[in-house]
């Protein structure tokens, strides 16, 4: 079942609204060359292993396949647009000879470097938002997030107000008591990463209970299109059609997250595009496309005056 709002009047008279995010997991690729080549191998597709090789030759010429910041920021530009950018800092460790946490040592960079802190700085001082992305283990140890939080907002020079836990790790409603504890006014990690759709059946922010049924300060915003998963679909635009007029008909928030390593063309062709078209067909039905930001600071002054539905 799918709540919907009774009235809501969006900025603007907007019909609905879209929530524009990436999540930035990487920032050089690394183990994937062999991992991705061998897959392809496997499955007998020689363009996807003609494409790796070339991408390695773009490294090698100094090229890197995921520092694709500058793309997106004129894409988004171009379409008069922003998003939010989730950062990670990944501590887990990695154990050579278990292929499970290989995972965490292409994730281990160091946002205070001093080209990943300029892109940090960078965006925030042209309007885009920048948020937490937690790392792997982070969901259930407050220490560690606290950490990486205070982190985040010493590069960034200014307060960190959004988080999206990595790998969409979630125990309720332990993770969101710790997300409130530390300050942050809103997540957007309640969605899925193996399909498209609504995990809650919701597509309205929402303020989660603790565990004796009290509502946290926290402001919930579902994720509903994890790029990953809609492009395991066999036609992932109409899957974003789909997704497109359900949230259109409800008058809610459509997330969507887009790692931002995928706006590499070479290896994943028509991703940036389908990313593209979603904007620009929402623009054309009347949405308030914005960063995760915006909504939860515009949802929290307005709350008082929405009634739902069934």
């Amino acid at each position: 079942m799918i709540y919907y709002l009774k009235m809501i009047n969006w900025p603007r008279g907007r019909k609905f609204t879209v929530c524009l995010t990436h999540d930035v997991d990487e920032i050089r690729k690394t183990y994937q060359y062999m991992t991705r080549s061998v897959r392809f191998l496997k499955c007998g597709n020689i363009r996807g292993l003609k494409n790796e090789i070339l991408s390695l030759f773009e490294k090698l010429r100094g090229r890197e396949p995921y520092w694709t910041f500058e793309e997106i920021m004129d894409l988004e530009r171009r379409l008069g647009v922003r998003s939010t950018f989730f950062f990670l800092n990944e501590s887990a460790k990695v154990k050579i000879f278990d292929r499970s946490t290989w995972r965490h040592y292409g994730r281990r960079y160091d946002i205070t470097d001093k080209k990943v802190a300029e892109i940090i700085r960078t965006l925030h001082s042209e309007g885009w938002e920048i948020g937490l992305h937690g790392s792997f283990y982070s969901y259930k140890n407050i220490k560690l997030l606290k950490k990486e939080k205070e982190m985040l907002e010493k590069v960034l020079g200014a307060e960190v107000k959004g988080i999206r836990q990595h790998n969409l790790n979630l125990e309720i409603p332990q993770t969101w008591q710790i997300h409130e504890k530390l300050g942050f006014e809103y997540d957007s990690t309640l969605g899925f990463n193996d399909r498209v759709g609504f995990r809650w059946g919701i597509c309205y922010p929402f303020h989660p209970v603790d565990g004796e049924g009290r509502p946290l300060k926290l402001l919930e915003i579902p994720l509903a299109i994890e790029d990953i998963a809609l492009f395991r679909y066999d036609n992932p635009w109409a899957v974003c059609m789909k997704m497109i007029e359900e949230v259109e008909r409800k008058g809610g928030v459509l997330t969507v997250l887009w790692h931002h390593s995928v706006f590499n063309e070479l290896e994943f062709p028509g991703w940036a595009e389908i990313y593209e078209k979603l904007i620009r067909v929402c623009k054309e039905k009347g949405a308030w496309i914005t960063t995760a930001g915006e909504i939860a600071k515009w949802w929290k002054k307005n709350e008082r005056r929405i009634e739902y539905s069934e």
